[in-house]
């Protein structure tokens, strides 16, 4: 089954039944169909050899991910979210009219995290609709080796032999100072210091009953999230550029302001907000901060899906808001695609030059937190 034959109903997980829920925790590693079938995949299955329950993407999942419309909306919501108090107030309002104004930035107009305006919700949510969207296509596939996204239960230690750590890599573009910071984030001292640290504070009750989850979800980005993306980070071996700054009047319709080249399956870069959902690593990192939804939920007597105030995901493709683009500025005479009105926004960031080229790795110390 290819991706392209893949339909799955997409739906906010506030609507979903129950079925529908993601659920993280690992099942037994059971195959199904019969003996001769379990023992031929066993034997060619290095998950299987090794024990573990490691097992890789299925391919459509990934094929799915890798499309320019799926990179685009990841890429999209996570730069206008952050980036939002940066952009000229002319950019804002054309950005605000192709509907992809987000209504709590995370970066308050300081260029700090906002922990007051839920919209850690927004990144908790939106990361679930994501999630959502993935099992509704493993459910089609039926791999029984990856029945739904299976977050970690804890991050892995140093020297796990299922998830190794890269080693850290030098950026000509970044300079010293960055090469330090990854090559820090990876050593086994910051796993033991503040891994470790993050992890008994995001399950303790009585933390959680002292924060909001919008609160709580900013932190968590800013910390563990950020860090598991650059620990386990591997060096793509060359860096996207920034997209293209359009000049004269914009066009969506012509060119593309980021490569083709980069749409291709194989760049799953898990420090770039273009790549990382096709890494393997993002569903299990992902997953990990989604249980931890269900654990504040818990501590706070929270149940049911109607406790949400941060609900924004842009444009997801496959979603209502997808399917009715705002009107194209300066384009007459078209039919109007959502990729068309999902590229002018990238073409109207371009034109600012404001672009998070180190998405993971924030300006403040995560240590501080």
């Amino acid at each position: 089954m290819s991706a392209a034959n893949l339909h799955p109903q997409l739906h906010h997980m506030s609507a979903a039944t129950p079925d529908a829920q993601p659920h993280h925790i690992a099942p037994s590693h059971v195959h199904s169909g019969g003996h001769q079938h379990n023992h031929q995949h066993t034997a060619e299955c290095p998950a299987c050899v090794a024990g573990r329950n490691d097992h890789p993407l299925p391919k459509e999942v990934s094929e799915m991910m890798a499309s320019r419309e799926h990179r685009m909306h990841h890429w999209l919501w996570h730069e206008v979210r952050n980036n939002w108090h940066r952009y000229p107030r002319d950019i804002q309002q054309k950005i605000d009219d192709l509907g992809w104004r987000p209504p709590r930035p995370v970066m308050d107009e300081s260029g700090n995290p906002n922990l007051e305006n839920d919209s850690g919700e927004d990144f908790l949510y939106m990361h679930r609709q994501m999630i959502a969207d993935v099992n509704a296509i493993l459910k089609q596939v039926g791999d029984p080796n990856y029945p739904r996204v299976q977050g970690w239960l804890e991050a892995p230690p140093p020297d796990d032999p299922s998830y190794p750590v890269p080693p850290a890599w030098f950026d000509p573009t970044s300079g010293q100072a960055q090469f330090a910071n990854i090559d820090r984030i990876k050593s086994n001292v910051f796993y033991e210091k503040r891994f470790r640290f993050w992890q008994k504070t995001f399950i303790d009750p009585v933390f959680l009953r002292s924060v909001t989850l919008g609160k709580l979800g900013v932190i968590m980005e800013m910390t563990i999230h950020n860090a598991m993306h650059m620990r386990w980070a591997a060096s793509s071996g060359s860096v996207r550029p920034d997209p293209l700054q359009s000049t004269g009047e914009i066009d969506p319709l012509k060119g593309e302001v980021i490569g083709m080249e980069w749409d291709d399956p194989r760049y799953n870069f898990l420090g770039d907000t273009y790549s990382s959902h096709v890494n393997p690593i993002f569903w299990k990192l992902h997953g990990w901060i989604d249980d931890r939804v269900e654990g504040w939920k818990l501590a706070n007597g929270v149940f049911g899906n109607n406790f949400w105030k941060g609900t924004w995901t842009g444009k997801m493709p496959g979603h209502e808001e997808m399917a009715a683009p705002h009107a194209l500025h300066g384009i007459a005479g078209h039919e109007v695609s959502p990729m068309a009105e999902s590229q002018q926004v990238a073409n109207l960031i371009a034109q600012t030059g404001v672009f998070q080229r180190n998405p993971f790795m924030p300006q403040f110390s995560m240590e501080s937190w």
